[in-house]
């Protein structure tokens, strides 16, 4: 057995400092867990100062590289990165204390003009864990099936969906998550800003999935911590059952 969470608080907008202690409190109870953090949760999509704050969210992830391998967790989330002058929204796994690999955003959401300032990624690799393999998909990825079932295909168990998804959309994030959760035959688990962050209002709405689609833990509204104890032979099970490959 091992131990899925999801937080899920009201991203501080353009603020790392109160982010910082927001998700060190909510990390606080949790040990030996995977945890998946909201998307740019250091400073959400305050895009005139993204260069500072990738310096700054540099730092932050240095000190969750040292928590993680403190309270033996693995930690999933995205934040603004500077590499040769482009800015990218980078999806980074830490385990244990190591940085197990990183990953670009691949599809950028229009409608946040994300394309103004993120260079897009190429890559959708599976990540080795202690607590399984895991794909990530980065909040409107959630609606390409290609790159869940590229992911299926490499080998992840559990797939880790990092967002910000507003609120006007916060029926498709409910039904698109538990749906990747049934095609992927995965554990699926989407952590999701709350609240007014910014200009925008975001949904909420996190939870886990099984790789049946059951919601083992939900979250409309609120700072929360969502956990779960899951066994990884479950995927196996539900694979045999339904082979869809």
């Amino acid at each position: 057995m091992i131990k899925l969470a999801v937080l899920q608080w009201q991203i501080a907008f353009g603020n790392i400092q109160e982010n910082r202690k927001r998700v060190l409190e909510l990390l606080s109870p949790l040990e030996d867990s995977l945890v998946v953090l909201p998307e740019m949760f250091p400073c959400g999509f305050d895009y005139d100062n993204l260069k500072n704050h990738a310096k700054e969210s540099q730092k932050l992830l240095e000190e969750l590289r040292e928590l993680s391998k403190e309270k033996r967790l693995t930690l999933i989330g995205t934040y603004p990165e500077e590499r040769d002058g482009k800015l990218f929204n980078t999806a980074f796994v830490l385990s244990d204390g190591l940085l197990v690999g990183k990953r670009d955003k691949i599809k950028l959401f229009p409608l946040y003009r994300e394309g103004e300032h993120f260079s897009l990624g190429q890559e959708n690799p599976v990540f080795e864990t202690r607590h399984g393999k895991v794909g990530v998909l980065v909040c409107f990825e959630l609606r390409f099936p290609n790159l869940g079932w590229e992911l299926r295909k490499k080998g992840a168990q559990i797939i880790a969906v990092p967002s910000l998804w507003g609120a006007k959309r916060k029926e498709h994030l409910r039904v698109l998550s538990q749906a990747r959760a049934v095609e992927l035959q995965s554990y699926l688990l989407l952590s999701n800003g709350w609240g007014r962050t910014g200009e925008e209002e975001y949904a909420g709405n996190s939870a886990i999935y099984d790789p049946w689609g059951n919601a083992l833990a939900f979250s409309e509204v609120g700072d929360s911590i969502l956990l779960v104890h899951a066994d990884l032979k479950k995927v196996e099970a539900v694979r045999r059952l339904i082979p869809v490959d």
